[in-house]
């Protein structure tokens, strides 16, 4: 650097000015730490799924509906299952009680719109025509196990279907007893009472219990 006579600082020449000095380059900012992957839906099922056990199972008794012009000659004693149908209705298939998708067994056949004898009964109503507000028939539907036989969605009466007990699916084990006994499920069951014929108590036992 050059200094004038006495020494000093020279003044300030911008004609022979120093180059600046080249800018560093701005900090990043430091990288954040990555999120944690979400939930698959498989492991939310299962978080929630000892919550809705203990809410909803034994709500099978509820009301189905069905609309359809013309429906297969229904009689108790026979089985079938039960589909969701456009505009929230409902119809029934029937299939051999020996079949693994016949869920439900016609435990009796009323006329018009009925209350079956017992409040466990699922009673689903028959309408002749998509217009027809009065019901031609009314199933009493009960749930068509034996017992070690294994379901899953137990509280929706159109998807429960019977797997494996070994199955990741099943959520209730099921003990049939005939007649009525208070006696034949445990605290933790859920007791259906059917009168039949025949009369029976189907007790719906929690997976991972005495299976």
């Amino acid at each position: 650097m050059t200094t004038t006579p006495t020494g000093g600082t020279p003044e300030y020449d911008p004609f022979h000015a120093p180059a600046p000095l080249p800018s560093m380059p701005e900090a990043a900012p430091p990288t954040p730490f990555p999120k944690p992957a979400p939930l698959s839906v498989l492991a939310r099922v299962s978080i929630v799924l000892g919550v809705v056990l203990a809410l909803g199972l034994g709500s099978l008794a509820a009301w189905g509906i069905s609309r359809s012009s013309s429906f297969a000659t229904v009689e108790a004693g026979k089985c079938l299952y039960l589909t969701d149908e456009a505009g929230g209705n409902q119809s029934y298939t029937t299939a051999s009680c020996s079949s693994n998708r016949a869920t439900f067994r016609i435990d009796e056949v009323r006329t018009g719109s009925s209350d079956c004898r017992d409040a466990d009964y699922i009673q689903f109503e028959l309408y002749g025509t998509s217009s027809s507000r009065t019901a031609k028939k009314t199933l009493c539907l009960a749930l068509n196990v034996e017992t070690g036989d294994c379901l899953r969605d137990v509280v929706h009466e159109t998807r429960i279907a019977k797997v494996r007990c070994t199955d990741i699916s099943a959520e209730a084990r099921a003990v049939v007893t005939r007649g009525s006994s208070e006696t034949a499920c445990s605290s933790e069951d859920t007791a259906l009472h059917y009168t039949g014929p025949p009369e029976r108590t189907v007790c719906l036992r929690p997976t991972g219990e005495n299976i």
